[in-house]
């Protein structure tokens, strides 16, 4: 068991140990979609971005219920998203397109509603995890508090078992 945040702080080698992610949005198009984004982070100390997925809503994947992408030597990371306020909710991936060049790799999702990033750097983890406690289905947004929602998702300081991973 380790948390989501130590997987972010320091690449693990968990090639070993996990298989290997299939499919695979750090080369494969489309691959998220029908997940969630829940948050992202920017350290420019690491330069490292994270972005934490729910996959329990994912098109893809059958084994987990949590993405983390991770993007070290980041070079850029853009958001942008509709003036319009969104209730408490996630964003949900409509397309994802990762492009791998010789010496970086960049990624652009697009979200509904509304809403795209595009994140750039030099290496790239993907991580397929099984986080501990959280049930089978995603929180219903509109019929439980905000807290008990936070409770029943992925978070930086979720416990979880890595299942695959993917890194380039």
């Amino acid at each position: 068991m380790i948390s989501v945040n130590s997987l972010v702080a320091a690449r693990r080698e968990l090639t070993a140990l996990v298989e290997a992610a299939a499919p695979d949005p750090l080369r494969e198009v489309d691959t998220l979609q029908e997940a969630q984004l829940l948050d992202t982070r920017v350290c420019q100390l690491t330069s490292t971005a994270a972005l934490l997925f729910e996959l329990r809503t994912s098109l893809q994947f059958d084994a987990g219920n949590a993405a983390l992408l991770v993007v070290r030597g980041l070079r850029s990371f853009g958001w942008k998203s509709s003036a319009l306020q969104v209730p408490f909710a996630a964003l949900t991936v409509v397309s994802s397109l990762p492009d791998r060049a010789t010496d970086s790799f960049r990624a652009r999702f697009e979200f509904f509603p509304n809403a795209q990033l595009d994140v750039a750097g030099t290496q790239a983890e993907f991580y397929v995890l099984e986080v501990d406690g959280i049930g089978d289905v995603p929180p219903d947004y509109t019929e439980m508090s905000q807290e008990r929602i936070e409770r029943e998702l992925p978070s930086w300081s979720s416990t979880c078992n890595p299942l695959h991973m993917s890194s380039v």
